[in-house]
């Protein structure tokens, strides 16, 4: 009973989970973008980046897994892009609480407009999300916040997974 728990020889299973909880991580931001129109700001969008590189990471490593040592690399690469995103999701943790301003591209448009009318028209056609507002909780915690503990956790999970189930 306890072995099924606590499996012995996987060495897929890192890469595999990283893959599932990567892919259901982006589904989840597309599904709260896109189903319930929480739509995200320039961090939130940069929050996504290191689930998709994992997921990238992650069908290498699967690639790889023959190669226990090479496997075991692109693993702890993705725990690097995981404290990246902790620390990226810290950062808009930090804007939304206004312990620091965000970037400039926070709140306003970049725009490339020749005229007053070209402005006016593309302002009138993106809406401002800002970075410091805060659109969902769940019981009083944001969504950056629960990706600081997310990612964090990722992280230590990939510093701990290759020892633990991918060794030769």
């Amino acid at each position: 009973m306890f072995n099924l728990l606590r499996p012995r020889f996987i060495p897929a299973f890192p890469p595999i989970a990283l893959l599932l909880i990567s892919a259901g991580s982006i589904g989840f931001a597309l599904y709260a973008q896109y189903v319930q129109k929480l739509l995200p700001c320039v961090l939130c969008l940069y929050q996504r980046v290191p689930f998709y590189v994992v997921a990238g990471f992650s069908v290498v490593a699967l690639l790889l897994i023959r190669f226990p040592a090479l496997a075991r690399a692109v693993v702890y690469l993705c725990a690097a892009t995981f404290a990246v995103g902790t620390v990226i999701a810290f950062y808009h943790v930090g804007v939304q609480e206004l312990w620091w301003e965000g970037p400039a591209m926070c709140g306003g448009v970049q725009s490339g407009a020749g005229s007053i009318a070209d402005l006016k028209a593309q302002l009138m056609a993106q809406p401002i999300i800002r970075c410091d507002k805060i659109d969902w909780t769940l019981f009083g915690i944001t969504m950056p916040t629960v990706n600081v503990f997310f990612s964090a956790a990722l992280t230590i999970f990939c510093l701990i997974a290759p020892s633990r189930w991918m060794k030769k």
